[in-house]
């Protein structure tokens, strides 16, 4: 009787003859003997029907590879004799066709090949989309920053920021009116300069006002920034120069939106607008928000009606009040250095010209700044910049380790084709072609995982947006990734796809075809793989350097929570008020509070009342220059004033923060404006000033005025929690009258409760009055550890989301290699090797990859987190408990990841082991 295999080689032989005979001649062993022991496989596994099966699958794949070969041996034939004219016309026109056909055949295939294969697809896919997803909403939040163009606004390119500096560039000052006007007279390198300033506003249109940020604007504002109106009109003649006569406003589209519901008969409509009534000409355009897109504006009012809408007096005539931002559009063809160099001559003049009779402190800044408006202020750029910088590196990390994990599975996926491979080789696929088209698989791969990494990015961005800031003025931002994100992510994807698609590519098509044909198995190619394994020392170097950074800005996060900050902030209820948009005056707004102090005084459950103009570590400032009798200050301009930082308190401020008194008394309710002026310092302020006497007593003078010291207070933090001990100045409420105040409450319980209580008392004084943003003390002083909030966020999830993919990646690799070392692990077994042997071999091949990768990352950790020292607050980018904790986690996890292959291989049977080979 035959048997089935030597039937099986004759029917076979006899299909062979279909291709020509150059190509049996070379291939028809190898292919034969392929066929064969498929065909075993299919017989013992597959029963009747899978050997027709596969016996239609095979004279289907001969007759293709029949008429393949014999088409191109008739090509060949024809080629040889064509004229070289010929063919070159016929080359010419067909490449470009011929170029996309190929691409669209590797396409096709490599779908076809990747849903063979769903488990593979899908884990490659989502790893990559998770490192796509992460710089992609990194990036979504630098282009929304910092990379968009001010939204509204034509030709954004030519607009500039223009600062006063000092003579050196550094610092910066606002304008008067006057420098504005000086500029904006004589400046011929622009094309056209405006200025501007915030205007805290109460808006009421007949029902109970709102709390609004608005502007007050140069008549030429919409014009410089080339913005259109959505409806109505903006500023026109007179309305931009007389002044206190035309009370018109320009709302924003989202105002219009919101109050007015999208009445397109809102123009001509009046409001409200800090105690005076507007009638409304425009509406800008939809997503416009001003020079500043993140601070959310609602109206624009001329600055003709400065006096009448914002306290302080008539500051268009004051020479010496700083109090506008400028910015300008460059004339064609003007470059910023051009119109730096231009407006700084004008500025010198200023200076020189005596007179024109600037104040000391305005001749100290004779420089100026010109700079392309980036949506941000300019001193906040370049911090704001470096973060997000650090943000991107980051989540670049993550990219790389996520890609070196796909490429380690690219590489596995390629030795166990490599029977596939051998086969299409021999059918006549050169190696570029296979190249290209396992290359086609990696950016196909990589293209699906940028496309979820974008989705991931809309959620990501999403979960930034949700994160409360701590600030003291509407934030409008939008933070949605837009086409540009999008085409980024499809070029991050393209580009990773190509660079960590071409090693597993090159060393898939690299094979000795007869040698794979003839011994391939399950074991063969058991030989350890260097790109492998050095795909897996960088991923486990990038790992420890993401989570050395991730660790550090935790370390300075938990170091900054627990800084003694001189004054107890829990427990206390903070409401920012502002009386003077409401139409308050000093003897008004100075009853409002009182009254509202004595309500709130007596609820049950609440221990004190008191007021701040800032509330501590709140990012914000406020300077007043002194003198003091018989001091000579060594950096004075004029030889006698100073600066100092100062805060305007009432008497119970002190009780409710638990400031320490050292001597004296803080402030009583009788020190008003008819009772001599007093103050209160702090340590630092004696040991500056009076070193070793008695300051109770003391003279300062400001303004004019005398002011006695009538108490000491213990130093504690006031801008940073890093700051030197500096002097610093109270004084007292009603003696400085203030309108925009913070009212503090504190209570027994939780303070966040204090929210609705405080609003009920304040509409019982005056219903009219908008609702105040109320937080807590303790909240509004996190707002200095905001970067490192945020960093431990962003890098927290990314560092985690980056050991998982080490470890995944690791645990990947050493599985591969016990499986590839299958027949080794059997015979040792077979020899006498116990389990513990085992488990020491397998796990030893990952841990030695992981301590060189440790080696390498601990090098660029030591190197990259120097880069960070700005933002550890308290904490050395050298800190060794990091480097330790961070070292002990990621060998934890490798260690981990080591043994759960090498277990599964530990407890093989040699007999099974080597049948199986």
């Amino acid at each position: 009787m035959t048997h089935p295999p030597r039937r099986d080689a004759r029917l076979y032989a006899g299909l062979l003859r279909m291709v020509p005979k150059s190509f049996r001649d070379e291939y028809a062993e190898d292919m034969t003997e392929f066929f064969l022991e498929k065909m075993r496989d299919v017989r013992t596994q597959s029963g009747t029907v899978g050997v027709l099966r596969f016996w239609w699958r095979t004279i289907a794949d001969l007759a293709g590879t029949a008429i393949l070969e014999r088409t191109t041996g008739l090509c060949k034939h024809v080629h040889a004799r064509t004229t070289p004219a010929a063919i070159a016309h016929t080359t010419t026109s067909n490449t470009q066709h011929s170029m996309f056909n190929v691409l669209g055949q590797d396409i096709r295939y490599a779908g076809r090949t990747l849903s063979k294969n769903p488990v593979f697809t899908l884990v490659a896919v989502a790893v990559v989309a998770l490192g796509t997803g992460a710089v992609s909403t990194i990036f979504s939040v630098a282009n929304s920053i910092v990379l968009r163009p001010v939204p509204g606004v034509e030709n954004a390119s030519e607009v500039v920021t223009i600062d006063r500096t000092h003579a050196n560039g550094s610092g910066s000052l606002s304008a008067s009116y006057a420098y504005y006007e000086d500029i904006a007279a004589h400046s011929r390198k622009m094309s056209g300069v405006a200025a501007w300033t915030m205007l805290p506003m109460t808006i009421s249109s007949g029902a109970q006002g709102v709390s609004a940020l608005g502007n007050l604007v140069s008549g030429n504002y919409f014009d410089v920034l080339g913005v259109k109106p959505a409806l109505g009109r903006f500023f026109q003649g007179d309305e931009r120069t007389v002044r206190n006569a035309y009370p018109v406003a320009v709302i924003s589209h989202e105002f219009w939106q919101r109050q007015f519901a999208g009445d397109s008969g809102v123009i001509g409509k009046s409001m409200l607008m800090n105690g005076v009534t507007f009638s409304i000409i425009g509406v800008t355009p939809k997503r416009f928000s001003g020079v500043y897109p993140v601070l959310r504006t609602d109206a624009w009012v001329p600055l003709m009606m400065q006096p009448q809408v914002r306290r302080g007096g008539d500051l268009l005539s004051k020479q010496t009040a700083a109090w506008l931002e400028m910015f300008g559009r460059m004339a064609p063809h003007v470059s910023t250095t051009e119109a730096q160099v231009e407006i700084t001559a004008l500025t010198k003049q200023r200076t020189h010209n005596t007179s024109v009779g600037e104040p000391t402190f305005m001749t100290d800044y004779p420089a100026s700044r010109v700079q392309r408006a980036s949506g941000l202020p300019a001193e906040a750029t370049t911090p704001i910049t470096a973060f997000i910088v650090v943000l991107l590196v980051v989540s670049a990390l993550v990219l790389l380790i996520a890609s070196v994990n796909v490429a380690s599975m690219l590489i596995a996926r390629a030795v166990s084709r490599r029977r596939e491979i051998a086969v299409r080789i021999a059918l006549g696929a050169g190696r570029g072609r296979l190249i290209g088209q396992l290359l086609t698989e990696s950016v196909v791969l990589f293209t699906l995982g940028g496309a979820a990494g974008a989705l991931l990015a809309v959620f990501g961005t999403r979960a930034l947006q949700a994160i409360e800031l701590p600030v003291d003025v509407p934030i409008s931002l939008d933070l949605a990734p837009d086409f540009r994100v999008l085409l980024v992510t499809l070029l991050i994807a393209l580009v990773t796809g190509v660079l960590f698609g071409l090693a597993p590519a090159l060393r898939g098509s690299r094979l000795e075809i007869a040698t794979t044909l003839r011994n391939d198995s399950a074991g063969a190619g058991r030989g350890r793989s260097r790109l492998r394994n050095a795909l897996v020392i960088g991923q486990v170097a990038m790992s420890l350097l993401l989570l050395t950074i991730s660790g550090l800005f935790v370390r300075a996060l938990d170091k900054g929570r627990r800084v003694d900050l001189g004054i107890d902030v829990t427990h206390v209820a903070a409401a920012a008020l502002n009386a003077g948009t409401a139409g308050y005056d000093t003897t008004r707004g100075l009853q409002l509070y009182r009254n509202l102090g004595a309500r709130l005084a007596a609820l049950p459950g609440v221990e004190s009342v008191g007021y701040a103009r800032i509330l501590p570590l709140s990012m914000n400032s406020m300077g007043e220059d002194i003198s003091i009798p018989g001091y000579v200050p060594t950096d004075s301009r004029d030889g006698k004033t100073f600066e100092v930082l100062d805060n305007i308190v009432d008497e119970g401020y002190f009780a409710i923060t638990h400031m320490p008194l050292v001597s004296g008394r803080s402030f009583h309710s009788s020190d008003n404006e008819q009772a001599a002026r007093v103050a209160v310092v702090n340590e630092s302020f004696v040991n500056q000033y009076w070193p070793k006497q008695n300051a109770l007593g003391r003279t300062i003078e400001m303004n004019g005025r005398a002011m006695t010291v009538v108490g000491v207070v213990r130093d504690t933090k006031y801008n940073k929690l890093d700051e030197v001990k500096l002097p610093f100045l109270f004084l007292p409420f009603a003696q400085h009258w203030e309108s925009e105040v913070n009212v503090l409450v504190r209570t027994s319980g939780d303070p966040a409760l204090m929210a609705s209580t405080i609003r009920r008392e304040l509409h019982a004084l005056d219903a009219n009055l908008p609702n105040p943003v109320v937080t807590t003390l303790q909240q509004a002083t996190a707002v200095v550890l905001l970067p490192q909030r945020v960093a431990v966020i962003v890098t927290g999830f990314l560092g985690l989301a980056g050991l998982a993919l080490a470890g995944i990646g690791l645990y990947g690799v050493i599985s591969f290699s016990a499986a590839q070392r299958t027949r080794e692990i059997g015979v040792r077994v077979a020899l006498g090797a116990g389990r513990r042997d085992v488990l020491k071999l397998v796990v030893g091949e990952g841990m030695s990859l992981v301590g060189i990768g440790m080696g390498i990352g601990l090098v660029l950790a030591l190197v990259a987190t120097r880069a960070l020292t700005s933002f550890l607050f308290g904490v050395s980018p050298l800190d060794a408990f990091t480097f330790v904790a961070v070292a002990a986690i990621l060998a934890t996890t490798a260690l981990l990841a080591s043994y759960l292959p090498a277990r599964r291989a530990a407890v093989l049977d040699p007999v099974v082991a080597l049948r199986q080979e």
